[in-house]
């Protein structure tokens, strides 16, 4: 019975990804490629701020005022659904991308960049076929950690996609996430010991699998495709 918690789960990830990954690399390239240094003096922070506000914050401005919003473009889309909170799970997970991105692009050696000029590359060129190559092994673990995270957020996915289990998952509608359902059983009615507690062991030893097969991948993608620099 854990498909429905799964589908949910990966779908509302999935949309986070699609918003957390395109925008946080693009801010990662352009910090430390692009922006001066007192620009990204201001920036860097004012990003990592993301990372401080609740997440129960998130779930309310979800609820609240992302759905309302979106009414204007899906006028069939319910109070609880997977995209509002999966569009703001993106946010959520956004300063996780563009900080551990930007550190990495911007730990590639001047000297490979500079290598790249002499040979008649503009920067955008450099950018593209060296800059990030080079620093492929650290974007891919840190979209791997967001992604984790992702998969982990319970308040975001509690209060704005609902705790309706439905399978197949649909953008528009109510669905339920793994951590969603820990959340709904421990603060419900059922009695301690009762069968329905088990479950959400169940369910936790679940979501340990998923994020260690997460981080399996990610040590093996930083082992295969790391460039050491002298």
């Amino acid at each position: 019975g854990a498909l429905p918690l799964i589908g949910g789960t990966l779908l509302t990830t999935g949309i986070a990804l699609l918003v957390a990954l395109p925008l946080g690399l693009l801010s990662a390239v352009y910090l430390s490629e692009y922006a001066s240094p007192n620009v990204r003096r201001v920036l860097k922070p004012v990003t990592e701020l993301l990372a401080g506000i609740p997440s129960v914050v998130f779930g309310y401005f979800a609820l609240l005022y992302v759905t309302p919003l979106l009414r204007n473009i899906f006028p069939e889309i319910q109070f609880w659904n997977a995209l509002s909170a999966g569009l703001v799970l993106g946010i959520a997970i956004l300063p996780l991308v563009s900080s551990l991105s930007e550190d990495i692009i911007y730990a590639v050696p001047r000297s490979v960049r500079e290598a790249s000029y002499a040979l008649g590359a503009t920067r955008f060129e450099t950018i593209r076929r060296v800059v990030l190559p080079a620093a492929f092994s650290g974007i891919a673990a840190a979209s791997i950690l967001a992604m984790s995270r992702a998969i982990g957020e319970t308040m975001i996915v509690a209060i704005a996609a609902g705790q309706t289990p439905t399978w197949p998952p649909e953008l528009l509608k109510p669905v339920e996430t793994l951590t969603a359902y820990i959340v709904n059983v421990a603060t419900g009615d059922a009695e301690a010991g009762a069968f329905v507690w088990s479950t959400i062991f169940a369910v936790g030893s679940l979501l340990f699998v998923m994020a260690l097969i997460l981080n399996t991948i990610s040590y093996f993608i930083v082992r295969r495709f790391r460039e050491q620099y002298e």
